[in-house]
């Protein structure tokens, strides 16, 4: 029976197309009304039709201030006051005053600019005000949110993570719809977000733990963490649905050569994602020290401070002519460009227990791709990896043994193309045709609201 389903996104549901707007398609194709509540961003619109889903986009007084403020703002505003000043300068000659105060605007924004950076770094930097200014925004957020579902009366809501889960389950228990409860990671144990005080972390156990026994319907990304949180919160085993790329019949590329101009006779080595820390991405341009033969690709986009800094780090290995860069591409063109590469690396760092029971959608974009892959030696990562040898696993902290991993995949022509064969098989396994089935079947269990 087709169902109304509401989906709540704390985002924009751009930077979501995997994790909210896929499974809002593949519900859609399957015959239920599909809404999503995200929050409306520069880049967005307050209300959009996509992949048969309604997008409804709230705008937070938070984000009103932070673009008042942002050094972005205050530049667009001082570039046109700039302009105007060399207008003047131009019709009046050499005017020492009109000059002047150019210069100060200039210093003023400048200023500001620097003002606004510092500002930043000490909120992150300070765990109090940096979480007095989170739950602000979820806070904003939910009241906002709650206004438009609770208009809607939908017969499911679909909290995507658990920062969306309270608003979820309070717009259930009023309309008496059904809850479900899309997890994606361990909420609890993301280290690499600034540090939590002990009361911060406790209130988001005591969250999580009120909420998930309250459900309808859980759903993991992960086998391991799906058992973590069943084991921690003593709730029935959690559905896993696999973060995976639809599939594409294999066709070799030589995309990434055309566009980068990397010799035929060298391996491509190929990282593919969020460019950013703790993804083992230093390490793998230090294992090309240990290795001949071979250049890396950095795939993906990220903080262009770390980008900046993974520059410094080639330059100073002396590896500027076997590191590219490579932007982002749209979703749908991301397994095609990834077929003209070699080797795949998925290299998480055990920084916290999200990243150890890591299970990312780029290992599947790389077993899409054809690509062999060199993973850490992680529970899920080793689970997939060795269990249908499609690559090898090592210690992601080590170079020469990322390097050595590489190195036992393309020596032996055999073994590779084994490899290679073995994860286009697993790619007709790990794909959204069949994971979107598990997610279809959840909702027939869901009976609409009487």
């Amino acid at each position: 029976m087709a169902m109304k389903v509401c989906m709540f996104v704390m985002g924009d549901c751009n930077e979501n197309y995997r994790t909210a707007r896929i499974p809002a398609r593949t519900l859609a194709d399957a015959g239920h009304d599909v809404m999503i509540i995200a929050f409306l961003s520069p880049d967005t619109t307050a209300y959009e039709e996509s992949d048969g889903a309604r997008i409804l986009r709230v705008r937070l007084l938070a984000h009103k201030l932070k673009r008042l403020l942002t050094p972005q703002t205050q530049g667009a505003g001082t570039a046109t006051i700039d302009k105007a000043a060399e207008v003047r300068d131009y019709t009046s000659g050499r005017n020492h005053l009109s000059r002047a105060c150019k210069g100060l605007r200039m210093l003023q924004s400048r200023a500001l600019r620097v003002s606004y950076s510092m500002a930043l770094c000490l909120v992150q930097r300070v765990s109090l005000v940096y979480s007095a200014y989170t739950y602000s925004v979820y806070v904003d957020y939910y009241m906002r949110s709650f206004c438009v579902a609770r208009k809607e009366r939908a017969d499911v809501y679909h909290a995507h993570d658990l920062v969306t889960l309270p608003v979820a389950w309070l717009c259930s228990r009023v309309t008496g719809g059904k809850l479900v409860y899309d997890a994606h990671e361990l909420w609890l144990d993301r280290g690499r977000l600034p540090k939590r005080s002990r009361l911060n972390k406790s209130l988001v156990q005591r969250i999580e733990s009120f909420f998930i026994r309250r459900t309808d319907v859980n759903i993991m990304a992960g086998v391991s963490s799906g058992d973590l949180l069943s084991r921690r919160y003593h709730v029935p085993p959690l559905t896993v649905i696999l973060n995976v790329p639809f599939y594409h019949p294999y066709e070799r590329s030589t995309l990434l050569r055309d566009r980068l101009g990397i010799p035929m006779e060298e391996k491509i080595v190929l990282f593919m994602g969020r460019i950013d820390e703790s993804r083992g991405i230093e390490e793998g341009i230090q294992s090309l020290k240990y290795l001949r033969g071979c250049s890396l690709v950095i795939f993906g986009f990220g903080p262009d401070l770390f980008a900046a800094e993974l520059k410094k780090l080639i330059k100073k290995e002396g590896l500027t002519d076997r590191v590219y860069f490579f932007a982002a591409v749209p979703f749908d063109e991301v397994t095609q460009t990834a077929m003209s590469a070699d080797v795949g690396l998925v290299l998480h760092q055990n920084i916290d227990l999200n990243f150890y029971y890591v299970t990312p959608c780029k290992l599947f974009d790389c077993m899409a791709a054809g690509l062999p892959v060199v993973g850490s030696n992680f529970p899920d990562l080793k689970r997939y990896i060795e269990g249908y040898n499609v690559g090898v696993t090592c210690d992601p902290t080590n170079p020469r043994e990322i390097a050595d991993a590489i190195n036992y995949i393309i020596s032996d022509e055999n073994r590779y193309n084994e490899m290679k064969k073995n994860a286009l098989e697993a790619a007709k396994i790990f794909n959204w045709e069949n994971e979107g089935k598990k997610l279809v079947a959840l909702y027939k269990e869901l009976s609409p609201r009487r």
